[in-house]
């Protein structure tokens, strides 16, 4: 019994203690300023590539959202790469551009699926400008996006920046994605700000992502937007979150296409800090240790904890029938507690058994090269929903 709860003691102190140290360490440090020298009047070239497969339903609104952006469109190179689309991608792709003439746009078409990196550097080749921005033919930008974000390349030091990623709302919101908007609180709100303002975040996306090619070689080609990013970092650039660089995003309804999209990020981030993880034993890591470690431990220890500390909480209740009955009742407390705290609670506990069933894949070799469009958010697409949030 009592190494049943010295085990207990343990799990639970390591479990909720790291994280919650590293938290708050980062709440503080995304309080501070920027340590950078940015001249707002700084509004480069630009050469923004949008990989696409099968994007039919939503390629027009995405193209009609770029040429709403509040930029010079003589500074705006775009560039369509298709990766084996078999449905009508190219033909609007191509109606749009003869109805827009004003923009300078590429359509590259492939003849058969080779994966979201492979198709970006594909593209990469025909890209003229040296600043390459990177958006997915699913997502939206607010249109001061560039103007918000693009400055910050004017030091020299930053190599690559992403956006906020914001969920598009609809009237009746399932609680999936009203969980998703508590994770996207604390990711985009704490972490990756925080870990900007100290030096930088490899926590990417593919909504908005900006790089320099003074440290760009190419695409990561195993772990996608987060794998380019620590290439940057391994290059001698930062990788930065600038939180009024908004872009939205159509929510996924159903757990299962929820969990299927978080399985496949999270394979690759584990993936990416397993990386970093080998990159610090070799002393060649050129991330920051007070960002690289707690990371390393959060997504490749803490989910291993999470079940045995579930396990050890589970043999502990049976041999204790007094802590089952308050286990019963804080429970029950958590139906009268505010929202918010039960969104935080079971986004928490859906992370962890995502991040150690991704875990499991990558130890037993599986991969997820190919992204696939999911026709639930696709489906949920609409015009009144884009001029809503004012993005067409």
């Amino acid at each position: 019994m009592e190494f049943l709860s010295l085990l207990l003691m343990i799990l639970g102190v390591t479990f909720f203690g790291v994280p919650s140290l590293y938290y708050l360490y980062l709440w503080r440090a995304s309080s501070k300023s920027w340590n950078l020298s940015i001249d707002n009047s700084h509004l480069p070239l630009v050469s923004v590539l949008i990989p696409a497969y099968n994007e039919e339903k939503t390629i027009r609104f995405k193209l009609l959202n770029m040429s709403k952006v509040a930029y010079e469109k003589e500074k705006i190179q775009i560039i369509l790469v298709d990766d084996g689309s078999t449905d009508n991608t190219i033909r609007e792709a191509r109606n749009f551009a003869q109805e827009h003439p004003e923009l300078e746009f590429t359509i590259m078409q492939g003849q058969g699926r080779t994966g979201k990196s492979v198709a970006l550097n594909n593209a990469l080749k025909i890209a003229k400008h040296d600043i390459i921005v990177v958006t997915d033919a699913d997502t939206f930008w607010s249109r001061d996006i560039l103007v918000q974000a693009l400055p910050f390349f004017s030091d020299v030091s930053v190599g690559a920046l992403s956006g906020r990623q914001t969920l598009l709302g609809s009237e009746r919101e399932t609680l999936s994605t009203q969980t998703e908007r508590v994770y996207q609180d604390l990711t985009y709100g704490l972490i990756k700000l925080g870990e900007s303002k100290i030096h930088s975040t490899i926590i990417y996306h593919g909504l908005f992502s900006a790089y320099s090619r003074k440290y760009l070689n190419e695409f990561n080609l195993e772990t996608d937007d987060s794998g380019t990013a620590l290439d940057i970092v391994q290059n001698g650039g930062r990788t930065i979150f600038i939180p009024a660089a908004k872009c939205y995003e159509v929510p996924t309804r159903s757990w299962k296409a929820k969990i299927t999209t978080k399985l496949r990020r999270a394979n690759q981030l584990l993936a990416i800090y397993g990386k970093c993880l080998k990159l610090l034993f070799s002393r060649r890591l050129r991330l920051p240790l007070r960002i690289a470690v707690p990371e390393v431990f959060i997504f490749l220890v803490n989910p291993t904890l999470f079940i045995l500390l579930s396990i050890t909480i589970l043999f502990f209740l049976a041999t204790h029938l007094s802590y089952l009955m308050i286990t019963v009742i804080i429970l029950s407390f958590l139906l009268i507690i505010p929202s918010k705290f039960r969104l935080i609670f079971l986004e928490a506990v859906q992370d962890y058994i995502v991040l150690f069933l991704a875990l499991l894949f990558l130890v037993s070799g599986e991969k997820f090269s190919m992204w696939e469009t999911l026709d639930e958010s696709r489906s949920m697409l609409d015009e009144n929903m884009l001029k809503r949030y004012n993005l067409i």
